[in-house]
């Protein structure tokens, strides 16, 4: 990308007939680096950038000289690194400081916005004592998207991150439930409407095609009492080692659960399954039982294995999901896009607590297939 922004500080000065000195001053820095950033001799900080603009009352890209066609491709770019930075989880300062310049290059974008809130959340919110300025700074961004957007899913997700926000980082249990309170009620969810009224038409109308409302919202129910009731049971049920035996029984029974709603064909759910094998094989090496590890580990296996196996397009066959289709018909389906679920998982069998088996012939084995598999 061809960027002019000196000459065009200098073209835009001109016609405005402001000197290089009243520019300073309003910037707050000195004539020298308006000299600088004019001869081509240095960049105004991108942080400097939003007000610049509104000086001469331009867009930023105006001022980086960025056309339409350049502009998209930087976009996408952009968009394209948020996401495999939301699949990595590699969240640093260096992160921080990448979304603090893509949000001051493109103000008026709201993911990318969005995205500095939560970049800001992910590095800082989880410290002991987390920065209550940075922390201020996310929920400011928050409230200001959420009376902002005219996108109502988007909105919803903002009001549930500010939500996350105000209950991990400011540990204020008041304010996270008044943000929770902002989002619709489950009766009146979009997806359970569909699935009532949209199932009447299909019956009346013999259109089986459009039961499809019914089954997606099945498969949500689903996948959301799983994901709610694993965490429960990993995080809320006592830990104590007489209990070990009763969690991996609802871990069983949640297994169980998508079996039921997905059949044999869990496609994307096969790596839902592979996670709940492997929280169960963390409480068979506990108990040292393993043998039993081992067997669980090779369940892990497969499933993983197969979950790699589905592509888009692919159609689930259980009655109660047979007129969807792999991706899940969706806006808020989010793909891997960097790595599959070989590599991650491999990447958990590093935990110290496989030490005890690690040199056993069939951790080995689950180890060597993940390796080969792995993307």
């Amino acid at each position: 990308m061809n960027i002019t922004i000196g000459n065009n500080i200098k073209n835009l000065r001109g016609k405005k007939r402001i000197t290089q000195k009243q520019l300073a001053t309003y910037l707050g820095v000195t004539e020298q680096a308006i000299s600088r950033w004019e001869s081509g001799g240095g960049y105004p900080d991108i942080g400097l950038l939003p007000s610049i603009a509104s000086f001469f009352s331009v867009t930023v890209d105006d001022l980086l000289g960025i056309t339409t066609t350049e502009r998209e491709a930087r976009l996408a770019d952009i968009r394209a690194k948020i996401d495999e930075l939301n699949e990595t989880g590699e969240d640093s300062e260096e992160t921080l400081r990448e979304a603090r310049m893509w949000a001051a290059e493109f103000p008026g974008e709201e993911d990318i916005q969005a995205n500095l809130a939560d970049e800001i959340c992910r590095v800082h919110m989880w410290e002991e004592e987390p920065d209550l300025a940075l922390l201020n700074e996310a929920e400011t961004i928050y409230r200001t998207l959420i009376s902002t957007t005219k996108d109502n899913d988007f909105r919803n997700r903002i009001i549930e991150a500010l939500a996350f926000l105000y209950a991990v980082g400011f540990r204020d249990k008041l304010r996270a439930e008044d943000a929770c309170n902002l989002l619709p009620s489950m009766k009146y969810a979009r997806e359970g409407a569909k699935s009532i009224v949209m199932a009447k038409y299909a019956r009346d109308n013999n259109d089986p095609a459009m039961l499809c409302h019914s089954q997606d919202y099945i498969e949500r129910l689903c996948t959301t009492f799983c994901d709610t009731a694993a965490a429960y049971i990993i995080h809320d049920i006592p830990n104590d080692r007489e209990r070990w035996d009763e969690k991996i029984g609802y871990f069983e029974k949640l297994i169980e659960i998508y079996k039921f709603v997905f059949g044999d064909n869990l496609l994307f759910y096969h790596g839902e399954v592979a996670f709940l094998y492997r929280v169960i094989a963390t409480y068979k090496v506990a108990q040292e039982k393993y043998d039993e590890t081992i067997e669980v580990l090779e369940k892990m296996l497969h499933h993983v294995l197969e979950a790699d196996k589905a592509i888009a397009g692919d159609k689930y066959t259980s009655v109660f999901t047979d007129q969807l289709i792999y991706p899940e018909p969706s806006d808020d389906f989010d793909d891997l896009t960097v790595h599959n679920n070989a590599f991650y998982f491999r990447d958990r069998m590093n935990q110290s607590r496989y030490d005890p088996i690690r040199d056993m012939p069939g951790f080995k084995k689950v180890c060597e297939t993940l390796e080969v598999n792995m993307k």
